[in-house]
């Protein structure tokens, strides 16, 4: 029976079996969800907090065959809460272009793309629970016989073993599902599905195809293959029954063509037409291009094949393989053929784009972690679109996607009119190369002329000379030469007759560099002997044709060995200006020195250099200026290796260098603090500067073994490399909004790379990456509303949105870790059904497994401050590493998300160089290097000026006690303890606090053996206290000692630990790797004053009063845990259940479960957002999935 009502998609249809009522999506039975029956329609996931309505009533009005009475046994049944999902970010497996939309499947939703009036595609919908618990492998569209399918379209969606179709009409920019069929489910796996003629043609797992009415869900043909193999992929072609031709992809690496309409002949299994043979491995994807008779196949064996087959509709054709593809490093997953390009994708995350005759064209890169699993290509725009492991879908240009004039010319320099050879080069802009020699020629290449002209000759620059043209468009037309003999010439490039010559140093000028403000003012900057710089002040003459150079004052260095300057930058608003040296320091110095008065610095100044008058001959007759030092310094901050560039964006400092990092720093207070330090990307030792794109996002600079590189960060992806063989020749690069341009020298000539429009490719990401790799932790930092003025987009149908979703909008920011060592802030607004990653914090060198969060606060610390948050988080891992930094989010109109994520890095921590620091390391057993944290509690000590305490739970046995000090920016270990003696899972804190008593704090752990031991840290660390041990030896951690109370809750190891303060004690729930939960109460208990020994203050004891154990409660490892009230706790397991549970009558009773489909599970947390809103869930591992529910 069923009954459709008005109005959208939301067609509601009730099915009754035995005690289950099905409404839409509501299920009204506690049991695990059983699947929908054929010809039920089963629907989208309904709005958080839709009541059961009188529609309800209305339905069961009707006819139900006598099972009347047993659909209201089932309504009370019905119990919350019941967990709805709200967003899922997982791998993208099916992605199918439909006129001037994308599809992509992700999970069991599907996203909608639209082409706007700008011709890029952006997201308009998210159409949730389409396959169920099945994942979407694939989309295919009912062939029009008109071709319209710009308004409305038939899709047939398919994944593992189900299919569903939807009508769907898109017109005029909006999206509405017509209808939906019920969720068919196969007998096998789907391997590919093909319409003909209204109905569906399905390619099934083990080579047999079927014949299916979508409509009615009827089966009208079943036709095997003699060959019962299993299949890895199969590809259906055709347009009726009478000539459709399956090309399976058998497990034995042979292709089996065989036609399925011949068994109408005899009603036997079809035996194969032909067997094609060539790949050594298993064939994962087929692709058939009808108009030029081609095959293309992708393989395990990391290989692409293409056949020449011909019409295959056609039995007994000849089969040729005309071309063998090696591209790719690993196992290539998809292959699509077009009329021009043949596209693979495979585990290397790895898009290549082949001509038909095996030659590599494009190499598209920047998706992460295990592979690229779904492409789909619009020939008319010439896109190529991919979705990869990592949850990101991205949009290629075939066409155009070389910049135009980019590649590598070589100048023709060398010529019997320009006697002598190369010595450095730069770039006047992106349009004028300078080049001298070592005649002391200075050379002029205008690439609109395309000609060489000579511009000076100066004998004194013959044997060393170094070159640099000032910043700026076109350079301001100044270059600047300095000679071994202290001598600086400024030129004027049009008119070099007016170049001016200064003496400043006696001696070699070891560097110079230009610092530029704005349109107002230009230093150059020269290095002499003894670590002196020289600040020179160029300006203009009203003509035009003539400069003025001053010497402003003088700087001096830090003693080092290499005591010269690098790089400069003129700090905003221009009272500063920053500096980085050879020997990898970072200095601050005032641009100009009647400026420290008015500042009220000038005794920094002169304490940086013990004496800020010393006099320096000039040398060139002008009267001796003072020296001034640097009014902060940050040492050696880049290494020995030196730093390489300065730039200054949003009020920040951006420092590199060839230590293969970048620093984020700020100026406070006129002293230099260092906010985040952050890697380029791998192999790229040799990081050379920094540039802001115009979309506002950042690109990275650098060498990478003997290419020049320009790396995004944002999109993971080379935008240019340049084989120039490497950073120690000279170099020059610019980046204008026109062009960017890269010089170097190389065999005598000026090679020049150039490309027109700067350093951004054409390329979309239409949705960010999350990670690489699976999620180990999961933690919700905190809320912030947001007024209506702030609208956020929603992607949620209409009658998906929460109720009271049109007023403030409610954004929880949440940390998540990963295998792929970084650490991603992520802002999830409710009502909207999205996520928007804030910043990524890449400082570990191994995996991220756990994070801790506290001091969480406004930016402002009082409740009239703008909408916002900061908090506290120590992050730990792989290779026993630890940091701690601060995230602090603010407003951000011009984001979608509309918040800005600002880290600063305060302390760092690693076992293996705590070991290499201690005087007598010889004695002692050194750390393994290997050594993970496995979890980490932050526990808030009594003052809290003290400091929290971390506790880490590790594998090497340990649980290990840091004490971070002055905010966060001192990160010691104080004391550590082997109790346990094997892998330490878990640990979690809780306080104890009673009328008259000291606030206590307690620590449990949880080990690999199933046992938990509880820790008293108020008596561990009061001074005096016997029960912190001291070190065997001097500089070692104190010993932790003995727990006062151990607990065998579990057989094995424990996934998940939580705790809740209650009237009677503490609820203690544990979860273990056998999917059974232990739940106890825990009592802390003041001893009598007579107990005590020698009249000391009585010590709490712990006593454990109602135990209860679930030996069953989930079929795989219990890998969330949380406790939500004494009455009401959740858990979550890699059998990816998440199923609430009773508590507080005795053993924990089940209330109900839900599916996620999130695979691999490794961490949850729950937290409430409002009465509103209810609770939000996030789940971890490989994706993300987030819940809502209500109390």
């Amino acid at each position: 029976m069923t009954g459709r009502g008005e109005g959208g998609p939301a067609n509601r249809e009730l099915v009754c079996w035995g005690r289950r009522v099905v409404i839409g999506h509501w299920q009204l039975a506690s049991p695990p969800r059983l699947p929908v029956a054929k010809g039920a329609v089963d629907l989208q996931r309904p709005a958080r907090g839709r009541l059961v309505s009188r529609e309800l009533s209305s339905l069961l009005g009707r006819s139900c065959g006598g099972c009347w009475r047993t659909d209201m046994d089932a309504l009370e049944d019905y119990v919350w809460p019941r967990a709805t999902s709200e967003l899922i970010l997982l791998p993208v497996t099916g992605l199918e272009c439909v006129g001037e939309r994308l599809l992509a499947g992700e999970g069991p939703d599907a996203l909608v793309y639209s082409l706007d009036f700008g011709g890029h595609l952006r997201m308009v919908k998210r159409v949730q629970n389409l396959l169920g618990h099945y994942l979407i492998h694939g989309f295919r569209v009912r062939p029009e016989p008109k071709g319209d399918l710009d308004s409305e379209a038939m899709v047939a969606v398919f994944g593992s073993k189900g299919l569903r179709i939807v009508k769907i009409s898109w017109g005029q920019g909006r999206f509405r599902e017509l209808w939906r069929s019920g969720l068919w489910n196969m007998s096998d796996w789907i391997w590919d599905a093909r319409w003909l003629e209204g109905n569906m043609a399905l390619a099934l797992g083990h080579n047999s195809v079927v014949l299916y009415d979508p409509i009615i869900g009827c089966l009208l043909q079943d036709v095997p293959c003699t060959d019962r193999c299993t299949l890895s992929s199969a590809c259906l072609i055709g347009d009726t029954w009478k000539e459709l031709t399956i090309v399976a992809g058998a497990i034995s690496n042979q292709l089996l063509v065989w036609y399925p309409a011949a068994a109408l002949i005899d009603n036997k299994p079809v035996a194969p037409d032909r067997r094609v043979s060539g790949h050594v491995g298993v064939i994962f994807s087929m692709s058939y291009l009808e108009s030029k008779g081609l095959l293309a196949t992708a393989s395990e064996d990391r290989s692409v094949r293409i056949w020449k087959v011909g019409d295959l509709r056609v039995p007994g054709g000849r089969v040729q393989n005309i071309g063998h593809c090696f591209g790719h490093s690993a196992r290539v997953w998809q292959v699509k053929l077009l009329e021009n390009y043949l596209i693979s994708a495979g585990e290397d995350c790895v898009c290549l784009v082949w001509s038909h005759e095996g030659e590599i064209l494009h190499a598209f890169r920047g998706h992460q972690g295990r592979g690229i699993r779904a492409i789909a290509a619009h020939e008319r725009q010439a896109w190529v679109i991919t979705g990869g492991d990592d949850s990101g879908i991205r949009l290629w240009h075939l066409v155009g996607r070389e910049h135009p004039g980019s590649g590598v010319s070589a100048l023709c320099f060398k010529s019997p009119s320009r006697p002598g050879a190369l010595k450095a080069v730069t770039l006047a802009g992106s349009w004028r190369v300078l080049a001298v020699t070592d005649t002391g020629a200075l050379y002029l290449y205008d690439l609109e002329v395309k000609c060489w002209e000579q511009l000076l000759e100066d004998k004194r620059f013959q044997s060393y000379c170094l070159l640099e043209a000032a910043p700026g468009p076109e350079g301001f037309g100044l270059c600047a030469m300095a000679n071994g003999e202290g001598c600086v010439k400024v030129v004027l490039i049009n008119t070099p007759t007016a170049a001016v010559d200064l003496t400043l140093f006696q001696g070699k000028v070891h560097s110079v560099s230009w610092a530029l403000r704005g349109y107002e003012e230009l230093l150059l900057l020269a290095s002499g002997p003894g670590g002196v710089v020289a600040c020179l002040e160029i300006t203009a003459a009203p003509s035009g044709k003539a400069i003025f150079v001053k010497e402003r004052c003088r700087y001096l260095l830090p003693p080092s060995k290499h005591r010269w300057h690098t790089c400069s930058a003129f700090l905003p608003p221009g009272d500063f200006l920053v500096c980085g040296d050879r020997r990898g320091s970072v200095l601050l110095f005032p641009s100009r020195p009647a400026l420290l008065d008015d500042l009220g610095i000038a005794g920094k100044a002169g304490a940086s250099t013990g004496a800020p008058g010393v006099d320096s001959d000039s040398g060139g007759g002008e009267p001796a200026l003072a020296e001034w030092g640097p009014v902060s310094i940050l040492p050696s901050l880049h290494g020995k290796q030196g730093v390489t560039s300065v730039s200054c964006h949003g009020g920040y400092v951006y420092t590199t260098g060839r230590d293969g990092a970048y620093y984020q720093l700020f100026v406070r207070g006129g002293q230099l603090i260092p906010v985040l330090r952050q890697k380029s990307c791998r192999g790229m030792n040799w990081v050379a500067g920094l540039r802001m794109v115009a979309d506002g996002n950042m690109v990275i600079l650098g060498f990478h073994a003997n290419e020049f590189v320009v790396w995004s960060p944002r999109s993971h992806e080379k935008l240019h490399v340049v084989t120039c063989g490497g950073g120690h020749r000279s170099w020059a690069f610019s980046d204008t909004e026109a062009a960017m341009a890269f010089a170097y020298l190389k065999d005598g000539d000026v090679m020049l790379y150039r490309a027109l429009g700067g350093c951004t490719r054409p390329h979309v990401i239409l949705r960010e990456s999350l990670h690489g790799r699976e999620i180990t932790c999961v933690k919700h930092v905190g809320t912030i509303t947001l007024g209506p003025e702030f609208e956020l987009p929603s992607f949620m149908q209409p009658d998906h949105l929460e109720p009271g979703s049109e007023g403030p909008s409610l954004i929880d920011i949440v940390i998540t870790c990963s295998e792929d060592t970084t650490i991603c802030v992520l802002a999830l607004p409710t009502a909207t059904g999205s996520a928007h990653a804030l910043t990524a914090v890449c400082n570990h060198i191994s995996s991220v497994r756990a994070v801790a969060v506290w001091g969480v606060s406004t930016p402002g610390g009082s409740e009239d401050s703008p909408p916002g948050l900061t908090a506290h988080v120590v992050s730990a891992g792989g290779r026993a590493e630890m940091h701690c930094f601060n995230i602090m989010v603010t407003l951000d109109p011009s984001a979608p998300s509309r918040l800005a994520c600002h880290v600063m890095h305060l302390s760092s921590h690693r076992l293996d160089e705590y070991w290499d620091r201690q005087r007598n390391r010889h004695r002692m057993v050194k750390v393994d290097p290997e050594t993970r944290y496995m979890c980490l509690a932050v526990c808030e000590l009594d003052p809290p000026g003290l400091g929290p305490l971390v506790a880490a739970a590790c594998s090497d046995g340990a649980v290990r006690l840091f004490l971070l000090q002055d905010s966060g920016r001192r990160l010691q270990l104080l004391a550590e303890t082997f109790y346990h003696k094997r892998c330490v899972l878990k640990v979690h804190s809780f306080t104890h606090e009673a009328p008259n008593q000291q606030r206590r704090l307690y620590l449990c752990s949880a080990a690999t053996d199933g046992s938990l031991a509880f820790w008293d840290l108020t008596t561990v660390l009061d001074h005096g206290s016997i029960a912190l041990e001291p070190p065997a030896d001097p500089g070692l951690p104190y010993e932790l000692g003995t727990p006062c109370l151990t607990v065998q809750a579990h057989s094995c190891g424990v996934n998940s630990l939580h705790t809740l303060p209650t009237r009677e004690g503490y609820l203690i729930a544990s979860g273990s790797e056998d999917g059974s939960l232990h739940v106890f109460v825990l009592a802390v208990e003041l001893p009598e004053l007579e107990e005590a020994v020698g009249g000391a203050e009585p010590v709490p004891q712990l006593h454990v009063l109602e135990e209860y154990s679930v030996p069953c409660a989930h079929a795989a490892h219990v890998t969330g845990l949380q406790i939500l009230s004494p009455s009401l706790m959740v858990s979550a397991s890699i059998d990816q259940r998440l199923t609430f549970w009773r508590l507080g009558h005795g053993e924990p009773t089940f209330i109900n479960s839900t599916v996620y489909h999130v695979p691999d599970v490794a961490d949850m947390d729950c937290w409430p957002v409002s009465p509103e809103f209810g609770h939000r869930c996030a789940l971890g591992g490989q994706g993300l999935e987030v819940f809502n529910w209500y109390d």
